[in-house]
């Protein structure tokens, strides 16, 4: 019997099979299978080994220097979670945080020196890498028209010295990011003898942020938010409250009690709207300004100007509303002004503005408290560079600029620092990533990744108390790393120029200070700082993850000046200008503008591609 096969038999059978494919599992099997495969890693990662132990150490992505406890298995840590009651961060931790451990396999780690010569990237030893830093290093000594510049972002440390004594022996500069917190500068400017202030959140019942991202990137993660829930356990009028004034809705802007949307570059007119209420309406902490302050008449002649139908007219802020939020402040004090995202600091002018809202709120006796230092060894004769502001240095005058690998790009953009760079300057980065200002480098000299060496941490500049720890390392570096100051001295050295020794370490200093308590983490206890034998048990002490933190500094005797001299005629000016350009704001994950490194590849796929964090909208005023 012959088989004849016709077309429609054909047509049958060939949809009859893709029929049952589509119904069968094996091609999403196949899909899922493939999925897996491009998500894995070119080698499988090796299980841990080892008994299971908890160490502790502190985060170093970021300044808020928050207290780690690590779940180990042998020498790798798998998580890490906070630590209750650690005086740096009171058991608060940032996204960052909780994957960093991840950082010391991130695709974009670099381990030995790389060179960028004719466009292309090329890998180099150490020699070569000593010897393109020390010529580059002995040119920029002898050109009496460009300098060598350094840029630090964690000024405090053993390589700091290092930074500053190289730049004094070359006759250049020493520059550091711009301060997280100016307006707080700016007050303590005006007080009549030297003067460090903190923010304490605690004392606080009214927030009040002109930029300012305190519930995502400023102070210690969490601690805000933290306050705010616990505040509403009790009666509405006793809650602390967050009012968020900007012309962007930012995450911290979303997250606040209240969003004030305002024009562009305004934010001096509606301080001074607000000051005017408070002035006119004899709501101003009185007692505060007759004991505290000096130049009263001054300030009231300049608010008297910005009357709140002017200020709706300057800022698109209704006028009911500038009434509402003073009088608000007024009842709710204790109360706060903060100013200025660090990644986008407000204006001179704006700062002073604000200075002056908070002391006509009697900030100073309340959420703001003086501050010391933490103690540090003396310079002795050393000759060390003085920090210079990065405003203050020429455009196209750096021939040798050297990057610390803390300095983040979200607080010291490239476009700033390539406006400093002459022709054919060289540029030295010792960041342990190709990422951030470390892909700018021409001379990448790579150094540790985070938790793969002892770093010195001072906490933030503006938390009520000075808080230090030598964080330990809980990762072994790769054999073939070259710490950068061990590389920075020898390049040093072969340009003919000998730097002091390091410093014998803070500990010592501490210890002859004897104020402050030691933070244990394994008991959450405290001792006193008097109460240890020596500087060799206060090095223990830090190598076990301890952390010391002052006591609170007495306050001070003086007064504050509402304005300074020639400020009112600047202040006028500005606050009646137009307003300035939208500001452009990207999405990121919370800290990564006050962090060097990069995110983890697990937070980069949780957000950037579910959009869990959408781009800031501009406000409309």
């Amino acid at each position: 019997m012959k088989l004849e096969v016709s077309r429609r038999d054909l047509l049958l059978a060939g949809t009859g099979a893709a029929a049952g494919i589509a119904l069968s599992p094996v091609p999403w099997k196949a899909l899922d299978d493939l999925s897996i495969w491009t998500q894995r890693p070119p080698t499988p990662t090796p299980r841990p080994a080892g008994p299971l132990a908890f160490r502790f150490t502190s985060c170093t992505l970021c300044p808020a220097a928050c207290g780690l406890k690590a779940r180990s298995f042998g020498p790798q840590p798998v998580g890490f979670s906070g630590v209750p009651g650690h005086p740096a961060s009171d058991g608060g931790l940032c996204p960052l945080g909780l994957t960093a451990h991840h950082l010391a396999k991130h695709p974009l780690r670099a381990v030995a020196p790389e060179r960028v010569s004719g466009g292309k990237r090329e890998t180099i030893d150490r020699a070569a890498a000593s010897a393109a830093l020390s010529a580059a290093i002995a040119a920029a000594a002898k050109d009496p028209k460009r300098s060598l510049l350094v840029v630090d972002g964690r000024p405090g440390r053993s390589l700091s010295r290092t930074f500053r004594a190289l730049a004094a022996a070359t006759n250049g500069r020493y520059a550091v990011p711009g301060s997280p917190s100016p307006a707080l500068d700016t007050l303590a400017a005006r007080f009549d003898g030297p003067l460090s202030l903190g923010v304490d959140l605690s004392k606080a019942r009214r927030v009040v942020s002109f930029g300012t991202p305190v519930l995502t990137d400023a102070g210690t993660p969490g601690l805000l938010a933290r306050l705010r829930a616990e505040g509403r356990r009790k009666p509405k009028g006793e809650r602390l409250e967050v009012v968020h004034v900007g012309a962007t809705r930012t995450k911290s802007a979303g997250f606040a009690d209240r969003f004030v949307p305002i024009a562009p570059g305004t934010e001096a007119a509606l301080a001074l709207g607000l000051a005017h209420v408070l002035l006119d309406e004899k709501l101003a902490d009185a007692a505060f300004l007759a004991a505290r302050t000096t130049g009263l008449a001054g300030l009231e002649a300049l608010a008297a100007r910005f009357a709140p139908p002017l200020v709706e007219q300057k800022t698109g802020v209704p006028a009911g509303d500038v009434v509402a939020l003073a009088r608000d402040l007024a009842a709710s004090r204790p109360a706060v002004v903060l100013g200025g995202d660090p990644a986008e600091p407000l204006s001179a002018e704006a700062d002073a503005a604000i200075a002056a809202l908070n002391l006509l709120l009697g900030a100073p006796s309340g959420p703001l408290v003086a501050r010391r230092a933490a103690p540090s060894e003396p310079d002795g004769d050393a000759k060390l560079a003085a920090v210079t502001a990065l405003d203050a240095v020429p455009e196209r005058s750096v021939s040798l600029l050297l990057l610390d690998g803390t300095v983040p790009e979200g607080l010291v953009p490239w476009a700033r620092l390539e406006k400093l760079l002459a022709d054919g300057a060289v540029v030295a980065s010792f960041s342990a990533f190709r990422a951030g200002l470390g892909e700018k480098a021409t001379l990448l000299v790579p150094g540790p990744a985070p938790l793969e060496e002892a770093v010195e941490l001072d906490g933030p500049a503006d938390a009520p108390l000075a808080t230090f720890a030598l964080a330990p390392a809980l990762l072994a570096p790769p054999k073939e790393l070259v710490l950068p100051e061990e590389l920075l001295r020898e390049a040093a050295s072969a340009a003919g120029f000998e730097l002091p020794a390091p410093p014998a370490g803070r500990a010592a200093a501490i210890v002859a200070a004897k104020r402050g308590q030691l933070f244990d983490p394994s008991t959450a206890t405290t001792t006193p700082v008097s109460s240890l034998a020596d500087a060799a048990a206060l090095e223990t002490a830090f190598a076990a993850g301890a952390c010391w933190v002052d006591d609170p500094a007495p306050a001070p005797a003086g007064r504050f000046a509402l304005l300074s001299d020639g400020e009112a005629p600047r202040l006028l000016e500005s606050a009646l200008g137009a307003p300035g350009p939208e500001p452009a704001r990207v999405a990121a994950l919370p800290r990564t503008a006050l962090s060097a490194a990069p995110s983890s590849p697990l937070l980069t796929k949780l957000t950037r591609e579910t959009a869990l964090f959408p781009a800031p909208s501009a406000a409309k005023a």
